[in-house]
């Protein structure tokens, strides 16, 4: 009844979302829809998902490895059709365990699974992050925050068979729980989160510390609710003892991650030597140039946005955006593009610069085309977002 009520009391922000949510979502699937009928299918794009076109859009790269999962489950084999020295255990289960619930109950349809948990994943994470912008500040800045969450420039992929919706919503839902008090909530939140990807087991320290700077918390006396955050941990420990029984190696899902040429470096030279392969080698292919020059572009954007501004956001928001950029760059700069699109903070953050009329609209018009530009590439498989 009360969830029931809060949800009427805000019907106008949630019909505005929806409306927002659609059109984004349509104009995104009619340049997919365009650009797959007019260019090849690339590398990223070996496999037809669906025979009806505007569906089979949103499934590129990594969909592949988590219908996988979906259909018949973890593999110690290593090399596939799809690779020849890569698994499917290097990919977190939570994701594809839903499509297999969902995909199962409409009959295999995994991939139509995978597509409709995005899109509900995205719409709760657009209205969690309204009602979390809200607690702190007014309605016109939860929505900006909203709008641009959706027009960012790689926001295609939260409707795409992907990991970043879910984690997206999971990870707001966290500091929503945390602003609420409600540590075992906040602790459940936080053990899924961290069966989605790797990096969501670090929620733990941006929530303690919304934990120790909560009213409940006493230096002489913590409080047994503290303990709820172990759940968080929790979450990959399970899938480390599972990797083991799997493979006999406890951490198999992160040295698979070579075959993705991911190695161990500092996040500095990651972004330097992404300026520098996109700037200076003339050897290097026009597309992969354009790849690495993105890449870095976006980690520098990212970092400079909440290093800048990091007096307009808590600190707790803040540490879940410096974490969320350094330790995927500790891998090396691939893939940062998507990586950074789940920090809800740098939204968060847009909106607080938006109040500048003339701001707000060359912003989010700058953005929405960079999206448009990025949907074309994406939809057909050429790299410059995987």
């Amino acid at each position: 009844m009360k969830i029931a009520a809060t949800l009427k009391k805000n019907l106008p922000e949630l019909k505005y979302i929806l409306l927002l949510f659609l059109s984004t979502r349509l104009i995104l699937t009619i340049i997919g829809v365009i650009s797959r009928s007019l260019l090849e299918r690339q590398y990223g794009k070996q496999y037809i998902y669906s025979t009806q076109l505007w569906l089979d859009i949103w499934g590129v790269w990594d969909s592949y490895w988590y219908i996988d999962i979906a259909e018949g489950g973890y593999s110690a084999e290593v090399g596939t059709s799809f690779s020849e020295t890569q698994a499917n255990y290097a990919f977190f289960p939570l994701y594809p365990m839903l499509m297999r619930l969902i995909g199962t109950v409409m009959g295999g349809k995994y991939f139509i699974a995978g597509i409709i948990i995005s899109n509900v994943c995205l719409i709760i994470a657009c209205y969690l992050l309204y009602r979390l912008v809200q607690l702190k500040s007014d309605r016109e800045n939860a929505l900006q925050s909203v709008k641009f969450l959706l027009v960012s420039p790689t926001g295609f992929i939260l409707s795409g068979v992907f990991t970043e919706s879910l984690y997206l919503m999971l990870a707001i839902l966290c500091f929503y729980l945390a602003e609420k008090k409600q540590w075992l909530l906040v602790g459940i939140a936080g053990f899924f989160l961290a069966l989605t990807r790797s990096v969501g087991v670090l929620i733990v320290v941006p929530m303690l510390y919304e934990y120790l700077q909560s009213q409940e918390f006493q230096l002489k006396k913590i409080r047994y609710d503290i303990l709820f955050l172990l759940l968080i941990p929790l979450g990959l420990s399970l899938f480390v003892l599972y990797n083991y029984h799997l493979t006999s190696n406890f951490f198999a899902f992160s040295n698979i991650q070579s075959a993705w040429n991911r190695s161990l470096s500092d996040p500095l030279s990651a972004i330097v030597n992404g300026l520098r392969k996109g700037f200076l080698q003339p050897n290097v292919r026009n597309l992969f140039k354009i790849k690495t020059l993105l890449e870095s572009t976006f980690s520098i954007a990212a970092l400079g946005l909440l290093c800048i501004f990091f007096r307009k956001i808590p600190v707790s928001y803040w540490i879940f955006g410096i974490y969320s950029i350094v330790v995927p760059l500790l891998a090396g700069i691939d893939s940062m593009p998507r990586f950074i699109l789940p920090i809800f903070t740098l939204y968060i953050l847009l909106a607080k610069l938006a109040s500048n009329r003339l701001f707000d609209q060359v912003v989010t018009l700058s953005l929405a085309l960079i999206q448009g530009f990025l949907m074309v590439f994406w939809s057909c498989g050429y790299s410059l977002v995987v």
